[in-house]
């Protein structure tokens, strides 16, 4: 009986030099593949994202392999099943086996149901992504990718979708943890970035409010929990989240990151920790239950679900890891997460996780 297809992780973190920890990190993923033949394709993550690559490691590492696909990216974290990092530094690799790998992009060969993997850079447009890699993709924001052919590595300065190849599916389920404050309501006045007043209400005392009783409490308010939710005219589009940078009391107002825009109706919500367990709870229940039997993850993560959000550790990943327990998983903190939409496109979500299990689909599945 042939030998199933493997994936391993490895995960190395600590104050040393990138080029130890990507030696560690790929030593541990090396040690998990066993016996199960060539290696097609790697991805290497470290962290944090502005680090200097170690390119001369990375040569060494890629020749040693001996891949088709090796593609390395920088996040202000990483995970794996193994351990975890945010702003400090370290290494989180994947290696793939024949048959499994990953292929550039997306061509008239690739499977309708295949997995897409996609990396962009903040600030990008939805349209720009779109064409590029326009079946729905998971993914995350970044900051440096690059594509190793050879001994060099080739700089990307736009996205990278990257093709799961393989007789794989993939099924994926966001936690947004967002507790609504408001209902929806219109712009009556904005000055640029400072948002003045919606319908009737001026928008500070209309955020001071609706404030919850537990936030109330803290010595400084946590500006950074609550967020406004613009919601576009004719509701075509997905609802983005925008945050709060600053207050005005003079004039009673809320600064935002860029003005709203015009025709839009917004809401006030707050990201609340106990909202985010529960929806993780969901999701996770939701993926115990899809059609394939899962062989890894990838977990996209805002960088503001982090451990410090839930108060000591990262109640999201001690939730993953008592129902996946040792699936070979590999995750970012990132600026923004992709998830792939029930229509087949790809939504770009803010301070939330998305937890994406790809493996092979049930007999039922295929049957049915």
């Amino acid at each position: 009986m042939a030998a199933e297809p493997q994936l391993s992780t490895g995960f190395a973190s600590g104050a040393r030099a990138p080029a130890a920890l990507l030696d560690e990190a790929l030593t541990m993923a090396r040690a998990g593949m066993g016996e199960c033949g060539e290696i097609t394709a790697a991805i290497i993550l470290f962290s944090p994202p502005h680090l200097q690559l170690p390119q001369e490691a990375l040569r060494r590492a890629r020749a040693d392999l001996g891949c088709l696909q090796f593609v390395v990216g920088t996040f202000p974290g990483v995970f794996t099943q193994d351990g975890s990092a945010l702003g400090s530094s370290a290494c989180a690799v994947q290696l793939f086996a024949a048959p499994l790998g990953l292929a550039w992009g997306r061509s008239e060969r690739s499977v309708a149901e295949a997995p897409f993997l996609l990396w962009d850079r903040p600030g990008a447009s939805l349209n720009r992504y779109a064409e590029a890699c326009s079946h729905g993709s998971f993914g995350a924001v970044g900051s440096q990718f690059s594509q190793w052919r050879g001994a060099q590595g080739r700089p990307i300065s736009g996205s990278l979708c990257l093709q799961v190849v393989g007789p794989l599916h993939a099924r994926s389920q966001a936690s947004r943890g967002l507790r609504p404050l408001t209902e929806a309501l219109p712009i009556r006045r904005q000055q640029g970035a400072l948002l003045l007043a919606l319908e009737r209400y001026s928008a500070l005392p209309l955020l001071a409010r609706n404030i919850p009783y537990a936030l109330r409490q803290a010595r400084k308010l946590p500006l950074d929990r609550f967020v406004v939710v613009e919601v576009p005219e004719g509701g075509d589009a997905e609802p983005e989240l925008l945050s709060i940078t600053a207050t005005d009391v003079g004039r009673s107002g809320l600064w935002l990151e860029r003005p709203l825009h015009p025709g839009a109706s917004v809401y006030l919500a707050v990201r609340d920790p106990e909202v985010a367990r529960r929806d993780t709870r969901l999701a996770l229940e939701a993926l115990e239950a899809a059609d394939i039997e899962a062989r890894t993850a990838w977990i996209s993560s805002s960088i503001g679900r982090n451990a410090s959000f839930f108060g000591q550790r990262d109640d999201d990943l001690a939730l993953w890891k008592e129902r996946f327990g040792r699936l070979p998983m590999l995750g970012v903190y990132a600026l923004g997460e992709f998830q792939p939409s029930a229509t087949g496109h790809t939504r770009l979500l803010r301070f939330s996780k998305v937890f994406t299990i790809i493996g092979k689909p049930l007999r039922s599945a295929v049957e049915g």
